[in-house]
């Protein structure tokens, strides 16, 4: 199956990008960084990049007959500054030039969309975004829609929880609390009493895959939350990296406050769709994790 992939060389795209590879998919990726992408894939991808011009870029996805898309592109970010205003407007954007390259393309047959647990501030089915970034997600779901009905392709949103077990440039929660074991200076966290939902990469990665080998049961439209189900707050999570370190983390909780629109529970639901999966175990995902940061 041809597969076009956007945030091809991010953390979940760099594993699933292997991963659709070695099951035999051809994967055509939408890249700025030829470069990076080289570095991770060698020649075993088709490189597409992102040219201004909406035509060449239209013409070559064309010529590819992509017949799935997965679109992991984004800018995480909490803020609402205006640097944070321009990134996600272009993630965007990018949405909106893939999506009219391919409306066209009698052979496509999914849209993959990934979205964040973020755009539901309440733990709940309504739509309500924590951030600025999170209503950039919501916004989307309206273009998505509005392509899928009008051009006759199926669309799916996957919202994955909080993804570990992949060194990132940018720290996480985890990455905090596991650099605190060995900081001589206290790290300022909030009171830490937050929970959520820890679902390994790998975990993640596994079902996306799997969502392209059986495509022709998704029903259009269709938002799956994928995440383990089983919350644990960020003080619970101090212990169980205590716990398996045989350290104490450095933290001084409730040093900051909780952000605005912080959310404070983020647990994902059961569903037909995830109710099967054995999920990694925390704790075994935190063992390796933390041995691959010792690394």
């Amino acid at each position: 199956m041809k597969i076009l992939v956007t945030g091809s060389t991010g953390n979940v795209g760099s594993l699933l990008v292997n991963n659709l590879i070695n099951n035999g998919h051809e994967v055509i990726e939408i890249t700025r960084n030829i470069k990076k992408s080289r570095e991770k894939f060698s020649d075993k991808t088709i490189k597409l990049n992102v040219d201004k011009n909406q035509n060449i870029f239209k013409k070559k996805i064309k010529e590819y007959k992509p017949e799935v898309c997965i679109h992991l592109a984004s800018f995480l970010s909490s803020n609402d500054d205006f640097y944070s205003l321009k990134k996600i407007s272009d993630t965007n954007f990018l949405l909106l030039r893939v999506l009219d390259s391919l409306k066209d393309i009698k052979e496509f047959k999914l849209f993959i969309n990934s979205g964040s647990f973020s755009q539901y501030l309440k733990n709940d089915d309504e739509i309500n975004p924590a951030y600025l970034y999170s209503a950039g997600k919501n916004s989307d779901l309206t273009y998505l829609k509005y392509y899928s009905n009008t051009y006759k392709f199926k669309s799916l949103s996957i919202v994955p929880y909080t993804i570990y077990g992949s060194i990132d440039s940018k720290k996480k929660i985890i990455d905090l609390i596991i650099d605190s074991l060995r900081s001589k200076q206290a790290i300022e966290l909030t009171n830490g009493k937050q929970i959520l939902d820890f679902i390994h990469i790998k975990d993640v990665v596994k079902f996306y895959s799997s969502i392209v080998e059986n495509y022709q049961s998704i029903k259009n439209e269709s938002i799956i939350k994928l995440g383990t189900g089983v919350g644990t707050s960020i003080r619970d999570l101090a212990k169980l990296v205590e716990k398996i370190s045989f350290k104490k983390v450095n933290i001084i909780w409730g040093a900051k406050k909780y952000r605005k629109n912080d959310i404070m529970k983020a647990i994902a639901p059961k569903s037909s769709f995830t109710k099967k999966i054995d999920f990694i175990k925390l704790e075994d995902g935190l063992k390796n994790y933390i041995e691959l940061n010792n690394n």
